[in-house]
């Protein structure tokens, strides 16, 4: 087996197809950004032929959870796999021996999040004294009841009111449209510690994409609430989503954001929907929780991993999350 690293997009052989987290278009657009490096690393077997890819993404700036100024990596799940591919894990430790090669002092951390299955290359993972730290996921299924019937009672009475103030909701159609909605998301994120908003050019080049949709919130002309979702193997993600709640309450802007999204994959009948915007540290954003949770969202617990550049902050994580 062999693996190579790819860190131009015009450089990159024909890959797998899978979600936008490991997509060439993906890859792309980040390669146009200033703010993130990524780099692609694809397995291939004798012949030459693909097993699987992973993009993993050089960030850099500041953060305060965890505390950093500076460069870090990230993960976003575990990679895309062929259907013959059974040594999956196997070739993620690979993947991961490969990152050690080009994490160096300069880098303060790498965070692998959103893999599936919280059981997948745990030995791995402990094997290379990344800490575990819970995390969770919510969806709602779609496929055995109306998704309108799993709402609280409160949620299912805010939306008729909505309805009833002249709210409604569309798929953006327009580059005007497209542009208000990212820069209401713009505004909205700014202030979010745990759930950062990619730059403006990667939104808009994510639209591109038919897997990709905006959903707008409108009353008369007035657009009040944004959200977006990506959609794969018969299954939706809300990316992301906002509302003018405070400039107006009685609207509920933001609960018509997030059910745009749930109508939608309910009518394109996809057979879930999850929040990927709600994965954060357990114990932050319980109010955010919550409010996802009314729209008859089931929570499960999945892992987070973390593994620092200095040792001993490994070795003292472990010894309280392991």
């Amino acid at each position: 087996m062999r693996i190579d690293i790819y860190t131009r997009a015009e450089e990159l052989p024909t890959l797998l197809t899978g979600r936008i987290q490991h997509s060439a278009h993906l890859f792309e657009l980040l390669c146009k950004s200033s703010s993130s490096k990524p780099y692609m690393m694809v397995a291939t077997d004798n012949n030459g032929k693909e097993l699987a890819h992973i993009i993993i993404i050089k960030r850099r700036g500041i953060k305060l959870l965890p505390p950093v100024a500076g460069y870090w990596f990230t993960i976003y799940g575990e990679g895309v796999y062929s259907n013959e591919c059974n040594n999956r894990e196997e070739i993620f430790s690979k993947f991961i021996e490969k990152l050690f090669d080009i994490f160096d002092i300069f880098k303060s951390y790498i965070e692998i999040k959103g893999i599936e299955d919280p059981r997948f290359a745990y030995a791995t993972l402990s094997r290379h004294n990344f800490t575990p730290i819970r995390d969770h996921r919510i969806y709602i299924s779609l496929h055995s009841k109306h998704p309108e019937e799993r709402l609280s009672r409160s949620y299912r009475s805010h939306l008729r009111k909505s309805k009833e103030r002249g709210v409604t909701y569309h798929e953006a159609a327009t580059e005007e449209e497209i542009n208000e909605g990212v820069r209401l998301l713009k505004n909205y994120y700014k202030t979010k510690i745990r759930r950062p908003l990619p730059p403006k050019d990667i939104m808009h080049g994510l639209l591109d994409n038919d897997k990709q949709k905006m959903f707008i919130v409108k009353q008369g002309r007035k657009i009040i609430g944004c959200s977006m979702c990506t959609y794969h193997n018969n299954n939706a993600y809300l990316i992301f989503s906002c509302g003018l709640r405070k400039r107006y309450p009685l609207l509920y802007p933001g609960i018509v954001a997030v059910w745009a999204a749930i109508d939608d994959a309910h009518k394109r009948g996809c057979a879930h929907i999850e929040f990927l915007e709600s994965r954060t540290l357990v114990g932050t954003s319980f109010g955010y929780r919550n409010f996802l949770l009314n729209f008859g969202g089931k929570q499960t617990s999945t892992l987070r991993w973390y593994h620092f550049k200095w040792n001993i902050l490994n070795k003292i994580l472990r010894a309280i999350y392991v």
